[in-house]
C-alpha cells in the first residue's frame, strides 16, 4: 500500500512539474502579433502585386501565425521606403521591406544621399527573378535596338532612384543609346498610362508586369521588344537581344555585368539590420516554405506571376558579389548617373 502511494505521488509530483515547465514555455514570438510589409511602390504595381500574394501566406507558415499586412510608401524612386526600414522600422522580425532592385546599389552609384549599408540587411529571399525590357510603342518610329543609336526614345521617369532612371542612364553612358527620361511620373503603372496615351513612346516594363497588367500589349502587338535587361536571355522572348551583347569592348562588357545582376535579384525582400537570429531565421525559414505553398503558387498562377525562389543565403551572395566589383568599373559606371 505504502509503495503504491509512493507511486501515485511520484506520478502527481511529475504531473505538477510537467504542467509548471508548460506553463513557464513561452509563446511563440510572432503569435498575437502583426507583421508589415512595407512596399516602396504604390499600388497596381509588379512589386505591390508580390508583396500582397506573400503576405496572403506568410502567416501560416511562421509559428504563432502572425496577421500580415502591406503598407504602401512611394516616394524618390523607392528611397522613402528604404530609409524607413533603415532608420526607423522596428528590428524585431515584425517588419519586411519590398525594395527596388536598384536601391540595393545605391551606395556604390551614389545616385542619392541614402547612405544605407545593404549587407547589414536581413535578406529573406526573392519571390521571382525578373525580365525587364525595354520596349516602343508600334507607332514609334523605334522599332529596333540599332534604332536607340540614331533616334531618342521618350521614357516616363519615376525619379532619380528609381530602376528606370539609373538602368536608362548608365546605358546612355555606358552604350550611346539615346534614352530621353521624362521626369515626373508616380511609379510604373503611371508610366505605362503614360506609353499607352502616347506621352511617351517607349518604356521599360517587366515581362510580370506586362502579363498581369497589359497582356493585350504583347498579344496585340501594340509594343516592339528593343533588347531585354539581363545578363541571360529570357526564353520566352527569343530574338530579342540583352543589354550585355550590344558591348564592344572590355570595359562595357565589364560596366554591364555589374550593372545587371538585376534578373536574379529580382524581387527581394529583407529586414533591418539588427533584427534578433531566431527572429531573422523564422522569417528566412518560413519565406521558402512559402514560395513552395501550393495555395500561392495557385493565386499566383491565376494572376500570371512566376514564382522562382531565391534563398536569402544566396540572394546575400550575389549582392556581396556585386560589392565586390572592382573600383574602377564601379567609378565608371557611377559617372554616368544623375546625382539628384
Amino acid at each position: 500500500m505504502l509503495r503504491r502511494f509512493g507511486v501515485l505521488m511520484l506520478g502527481a509530483v511529475a504531473a505538477i512539474a510537467a504542467s509548471r515547465v508548460q506553463a513557464q514555455t513561452p509563446e511563440p514570438f510572432f503569435k498575437g502579433r502583426t507583421i508589415s510589409i512595407v512596399c516602396f511602390s504604390g499600388p497596381g504595381g509588379p512589386y505591390d502585386t508580390y508583396s500582397r500574394l506573400l503576405a496572403r501566406h506568410l502567416g501560416k507558415h511562421i509559428e504563432g501565425q502572425p496577421a500580415v499586412v502591406v503598407r504602401n510608401m512611394p516616394g524618390a524612386g523607392g528611397i522613402t521606403a528604404a530609409r524607413h526600414i533603415a532608420e526607423v522600422a522596428a528590428r524585431d522580425g515584425t517588419v519586411i521591406g519590398s525594395l527596388s532592385r536598384t536601391l540595393i546599389y545605391e551606395p556604390l552609384l551614389g545616385a542619392n544621399a541614402a547612405r544605407i549599408d545593404y549587407s547589414k540587411m536581413g535578406w529573406l529571399g526573392s519571390m521571382g527573378q525578373s525580365t525587364a525590357v525595354y520596349v516602343s510603342w508600334h507607332t514609334s518610329r523605334i522599332k529596333t535596338v540599332q534604332d536607340l543609336f540614331v533616334n531618342d526614345l521618350l521614357i516616363a521617369g519615376t525619379g532619380a532612384g528609381s530602376e528606370t532612371t539609373v538602368v536608362s542612364s548608365a546605358l546612355n553612358g555606358i552604350l550611346g543609346t539615346k534614352l530621353k527620361l521624362i521626369h515626373g511620373y508616380d511609379g510604373s503603372p503611371a508610366a505605362m498610362k503614360a506609353l499607352e496615351s502616347g506621352e511617351v513612346d517607349g518604356g521599360f516594363p517587366t515581362m510580370e508586369a506586362l502579363k498581369t497588367t497589359r497582356p493585350d500589349w504583347i498579344r496585340e502587338k501594340k509594343i516592339n521588344f528593343l533588347f531585354q535587361a539581363r545578363q541571360l536571355p529570357d526564353p520566352e522572348l527569343p530574338g530579342v537581344p540583352t543589354a550585355n551583347s550590344l558591348a564592344r569592348t572590355d570595359l562595357q562588357r565589364q560596366s554591364l555585368d555589374f550593372v545587371f545582376p538585376r534578373d536574379v535579384i529580382g524581387r527581394p525582400f529583407l529586414t533591418p539590420p539588427g533584427v534578433p537570429a531566431a527572429q531573422l531565421k523564422a522569417l528566412q525559414v518560413a519565406f521558402a516554405a512559402t514560395m513552395a505553398d501550393p495555395e500561392l503558387l495557385a493565386d499566383a498562377a491565376k494572376i500570371n506571376v512566376p514564382i522562382d525562389l531565391t534563398t536569402g543565403e544566396d540572394l546575400a551572395k550575389v549582392i556581396a558579389d556585386a560589392y565586390a566589383t572592382p573600383r574602377s568599373v564601379i567609378d565608371h559606371v557611377r559617372q554616368f548617373i544623375p546625382k539628384e
